[in-house]
C-alpha cells in the first residue's frame, strides 16, 4: 500500500483577521508549510460597498478562487468584485495553500472594512 498522499495536519486553527487598508492582507501564510483551508468567509463590517479581491499568491502568479454561492450569493470569482453593505461571502470549497504561497484579501477601501473568519490546518511535511 502506498503512502503517496499521506500528510499529518496540526489541529484546526482559527482565521480571525481584520482588513484595515486597501493593500493585499495575508490571511493564511504558507511560507514554511502547506496549509489546508476548509472554509473562510469575508464579511463587510461598516455598512459600505468596497470591492473585494481574494487571491492565492505563490510569489510569481496570482490565482483567484471563487465563492461557492452557498451563502445565498451567486457563486463567482472575487477579483475587484463589488460587495453590498454588510454582505458576507463564504468560500467553502476547500483550498490547499501550497508551501510558499499566501491566501490574501484586498479591499478597495482605504479603511479596509472587512472581517475574515475561518478555519485552517497546517500540514507537517
Amino acid at each position: 500500500m502506498s503512502d503517496a498522499f499521506q500528510f499529518v495536519a496540526i489541529g484546526a486553527l482559527p482565521i480571525q483577521q481584520k482588513i484595515t487598508a486597501n493593500t493585499a492582507t495575508t490571511i493564511v501564510d504558507g511560507t514554511n508549510n502547506a496549509v489546508i483551508v476548509p472554509w473562510f468567509e469575508v464579511n463587510e463590517n461598516a455598512g459600505s460597498t468596497p470591492n473585494l479581491t481574494v487571491d492565492i499568491y505563490d510569489g510569481t502568479n496570482t490565482f483567484y478562487p471563487g465563492s461557492d454561492g452557498l451563502d445565498g450569493n451567486t457563486a463567482t470569482t472575487f477579483r475587484a468584485k463589488a460587495v453590498t453593505a454588510n454582505q458576507s461571502v463564504r468560500f467553502s470549497a476547500g483550498y490547499v495553500i501550497q508551501k510558499g504561497s499566501k491566501l490574501r484579501v484586498t479591499s478597495s477601501d482605504a479603511a479596509g472594512k472587512f472581517d475574515v473568519i475561518g478555519l485552517r490546518q497546517v500540514v507537517q511535511q
